[in-house]
């Protein structure tokens, strides 16, 4: 399957490995990525670890002045992250699962969950990240968890 945003495709150098060592340093290399100026997204901030009632985000960003995006990453379980993912829409316009690379592929063949929950998916690798699938925008169940959100970033 060719991702949305050719230009973010992965490379085949040698070395370039999809296994990670930790979830932390998956999520480093995809914060590099989204600091990078190479992201999709042209974020106007972004904050890690943003915590409200209903769990834990690793990763959210601020899109222009007033859209989060949220990022959950997760190394293997991608039915947990998706659940995840989809919890985050109460708050976020765009929600993603973020995996490494074969861990994505494979879930990239359970398109229709992801696609009836209005979460993307996202696969990394060390030299890059992928767009699996887009993130439908949606309009957040919990306005004021998103003015939280939008003002952490913010400052």
């Amino acid at each position: 399957m060719a991702p949305k945003h050719p230009r973010h495709k992965p490379n085949n150098q040698a070395g370039v490995s999809g296994d990670f060592r930790s979830e932390r340093e998956m999520v480093d290399v995809l914060l590099a990525f989204l600091t990078s100026g190479a992201s999709p997204w042209c974020l106007s901030g972004m904050q890690t670890e943003f915590e409200y009632s209903n769990g834990r985000t690793d990763v959210i960003g601020l899109l222009g002045s007033n859209i989060v995006l949220a990022l959950e990453a997760k190394l293997t379980k991608w039915r947990e992250a998706l659940q995840q993912a989809y919890r985050n829409t109460c708050f976020a316009h765009q929600s993603l699962v973020v995996l490494p690379w074969e861990v994505a592929e494979r879930a990239s063949a359970y398109r229709q969950e992801f696609v009836r929950r209005n979460v993307g998916l996202c696969g990394v690798r060390l030299d890059g990240v992928v767009m699996l699938i887009e993130p439908c925008g949606i309009e957040p169940l919990m306005p004021y968890l998103t003015s939280k959100a939008i003002a952490l970033m913010e400052h």
